[in-house]
């Protein structure tokens, strides 16, 4: 048992007693992180981290051994329990972190250690406690410290360009505008399900998804681009993502009664949630 004050105990238990529980988990964690040398994607971002995580799970773990965060596990407890699964059998670690309010995300940086990053998009969840925008994006990007290799984002989003560019980060970009993104995405065609044209490297590449929703969309991008720097060929990730499953209670649509629809997003209560749901 990890205490932070005294307890009495049978002679079975052995007690640790620490200044604070937290910083013990974490540091506990960041220690056992650092025993692993393999890739690890950090995904970060206001909406969309945990369905990334879980289709990123779905495209790379055929190919490779992935561990992932259980859940939403993004917070200051829920990240070190998350890193705390790796171990020898496994090819590629994909953690989430969140945060409300500044100075929280330097700590998750220690435990988690990206090596590529995915910063899915900002918006107004845990708002008030940062002074604006601006802050928040800063706040978030400290996820990507000097191990980070590549940060995938929208270029479309531009308080987020900006701070990247600020940042000096290494980052693999796509854009519905910019030409030069490294992923431009050249048209976006809905019919029962959703096609995406882009170029890449010069070459024209294409994806399906199963969804033709807005938030969908972004973050099978998201997808999309990591499957890219992971070098798996164009016809792989196609058929991977054309067999994108929703996620419970995350955006997950179900059919009601009298021709009605369902739209399960209990795990999300803000009203920028709201919209991207309606």
């Amino acid at each position: 048992f990890v205490v932070s004050h005294s307890v009495t105990a049978n002679d079975d238990a052995v007690c640790i007693k620490v200044k604070d529980t937290l910083t013990a988990l974490q540091r506990l964690a960041a220690h056992h992180r650092g025993r692993f040398d393999i890739p690890v994607i950090g995904i970060t971002g206001s909406n969309g981290k945990t369905i990334v995580k879980e289709w990123l799970y779905q495209i790379l773990s055929p190919t490779f051994s992935v561990v992932r965060s259980p859940k939403s596990y993004n917070s200051q407890i829920g990240v070190p329990l998350s890193v705390w699964q790796i171990d020898a059998s496994h090819d590629i670690a994909v953690i989430e972190a969140g945060i409300s309010k500044p100075d929280e995300m330097e700590k998750l940086s220690e435990i988690i250690r990206p090596t590529i990053g995915v910063f899915t998009n900002i918006g107004p969840a845990h708002g008030k406690n940062f002074d604006s925008i601006e802050q928040k994006i800063n706040e978030k990007l400290k996820l990507f410290g000097g191990d980070i290799k590549s940060c995938v984002y929208c270029a479309d989003q531009p308080e987020v360009a900006a701070a990247m560019r600020n940042a000096g980060i290494n980052t693999f970009s796509w854009s519905r505008n910019d030409r030069n993104a490294d992923l431009y995405i050249k048209d976006i065609s809905r019919n029962g399900n959703t096609t995406v044209s882009a170029i890449y490297k010069g070459e024209d590449v294409e994806t399906v998804i199963p969804f033709i929703d807005g938030a969908s969309i972004e973050n099978a991008i998201h997808c999309w681009c990591i499957a890219l720097i992971f070098n798996i060929p164009d016809d792989i990730i196609k058929e991977r993502m054309s067999h994108l499953e929703s996620i419970e209670m995350r955006m997950e649509l179900k059919a009601g009664i009298n021709n009605c629809l369902v739209i399960n997003d209990a795990y999300n209560n803000d009203r920028n949630a709201l919209s991207i749901a309606l």
